[in-house]
């Protein structure tokens, strides 16, 4: 199957701003110039796993269960 640059793009909630494989808008942009439409063919998947370079995200505010004594 065709896909843009012949890549899986990531979909991980990543904090690595360096990375080749994030999928941003600007991969999106890119892809629909590639193909001439909005249908262009993009792999993406979670490749959070075995990622060397992935950096967790955490929310800015944590929810605590309350705790009773």
């Amino acid at each position: 199957m065709i896909s843009y640059k012949d890549t899986t793009f990531c979909t991980a909630e990543c904090g690595n701003t360096e990375c080749d494989l994030k999928y941003t808008p600007e991969v999106s942009e890119g892809a629909v110039k590639w193909w001439g439409n909005e249908d262009a063919p993009v792999a993406v998947a979670d490749r959070s796993e075995g990622c060397i370079g992935f950096i967790k995200v955490y929310p800015d505010e944590l929810v605590m269960e309350p705790h009773y004594d």
